[in-house]
């Protein structure tokens, strides 16, 4: 027995949110080439956030599409777009209602929204859940793969489900699926999971982004020429127009890309690891020093 979840209403919720991520991040790249304005590091965040986004939202619906339960006398089959699940018949027990087990249980904060429930929680007094589920909870089933790891399901109908494993499990095993686990390792995911990662790598993007907002909010208040540089004493050296102050977020950012090129290299590497936390933290501290520059410069003004 083969059977897919329903997925209609999450295709349609997910290419909803797919097409206005990626208008959101076109809109984004075009208004950057208009002169500077306030709402220039709005213009900046929007594809340099929007573009991540549907990445993850297109392999989510590419999941859906993909997604499919298999149960016959030699085990149960799970493919859900990169993750494939196999287990002999003969070492799980008929599914259950989840709802008679762990009726609040829901994935872990994550990019799911209704119609594609996935992720991965834990529930007490059951351990490791993994959801691959469509419908609403009322619908899901636990299948438990060992006493600390189970997997959550929606099939169309679960009282059908649930007798054709009865069934299954009835006819006996002829040649016995080998126990199978397979998850995507994305290398992004496994970044974003790392919390030292993702604070260094967000605060050095931030930095910049917002003191290019700053400046442009505050240039139209300036006179025509503030100083750009000092001497050796802290005076104000060099003149120069309010618009020359824009250089610094531009350096800022361009400093954060070379070291997130540089330390994504690293990162791969266990041993390496170190060095990529602290190039991301100097992508971090030069915003945090131009942020000051900038500051110095618009008090001598």
């Amino acid at each position: 027995m083969t059977v897919r979840p329903p997925r209609l209403p999450g295709l349609l919720l997910g290419l909803t949110l797919l097409t206005l991520t990626l208008g959101a991040a076109l809109l984004g790249a075009v208004r950057l080439a208009a002169p500077p304005s306030p709402l220039t590091a709005l213009w900046i965040a929007l594809p340099s956030l929007g573009l991540p986004l549907a990445a993850v939202l297109a392999y989510r619906l590419y999941g859906l599409l993909t997604a499919r339960y298999q149960v016959d006398r030699d085990g149960f089959l799970l493919r859900w777009g990169a993750a494939l699940e196999q287990a002999p018949l003969a070492a799980l027990d008929p599914p259950r209602p989840l709802a008679e087990v762990a009726p609040q249980a829901r994935p872990r904060r994550g990019l799911w929204w209704p119609g594609c429930v996935v992720g991965e929680g834990a529930v007490v007094g059951l351990g490791r859940v993994e959801f691959f589920a469509t419908t609403s909870p009322e619908g899901w089933l636990l299948l438990s793969l060992a006493p600390d790891r189970h997997l959550v399901l929606s099939p169309p109908d679960p009282e059908a489900f649930r007798q054709a494993f009865v069934e299954a499990m009835r006819l006996g095993s002829l040649e016995p699926l080998p126990a199978l686990s397979r998850r995507p390792d994305f290398f992004a995911a496994r970044l974003w999971r790392d919390p030292w990662a993702r604070a260094f790598i967000l605060a050095g993007w931030a930095l910049p982004v917002s003191l290019l907002a700053f400046l442009t909010l505050r240039l139209p208040a300036l006179p025509p020429e503030i100083p750009f540089g000092f001497t050796p004493t802290g005076a104000p050296s060099l003149l120069a127009p309010p618009t020359r102050l824009l250089l610094l977020p531009l350096i800022g950012g361009l400093c954060w890309l070379i070291d997130l090129g540089l330390g994504l290299w690293l990162y791969r590497s266990e041993q390496e690891r170190p060095l990529a936390y602290s190039l991301w933290a100097a992508g971090a501290l030069v915003g945090g020093l131009l942020w000051g520059a900038a500051l110095r410069m618009l008090a001598a003004a």
